[in-house]
């Protein structure tokens, strides 16, 4: 092989590199994971999550990462896979009284950007009543 041929494998390999990539870009779809529960809970509620892209469109069996962190920065980490509602949910226990935060977290897939957000939430007096 000559210089030449070289030179143009490599350009051609590098166009469908490049092009690949603006594919996968132009076709990824924005992601958020929505906590849809109330702000204030008590020891037996659940948090719940629902995962969606920019068009509403839910994403079943995707795994969502969620760490409840308490205002001296001690982290409770979970892990959730979404069920065919996009929906997941972490049932609290043995949390005190407090101000939270809710971080959750998204990796995201080919064509899904990730996803990385911050929720405020409030543990109150009591345990729930709600039977999950």
């Amino acid at each position: 092989m000559n210089s030449k041929t070289i030179i143009t494998v490599v350009v051609i390999i590098l166009i469908i590199l490049i092009g690949g990539f603006l594919f996968v870009q132009a076709n990824s779809h924005n992601t958020k994971v929505d906590v849809t529960s109330n702000s204030t809970l008590k020891n037996g509620d659940a948090v719940q999550i629902v995962l969606t892209d920019e068009y509403r469109n839910v994403y079943p069996g995707e795994s969502v990462q969620i760490k409840i962190l308490d205002e001296s920065g001690w982290a409770n980490y979970y892990d959730v896979v979404t069920d065919d509602s996009g929906e997941g949910s972490v049932v609290l226990s043995t949390f005190e009284n407090g101000n939270y935060t809710i971080h959750t977290n998204y990796n995201g897939t080919l064509f899904n950007k990730p996803y990385h957000g911050v929720d405020a939430l409030v543990i109150d007096d009591g345990y729930s009543d709600y039977d999950y």
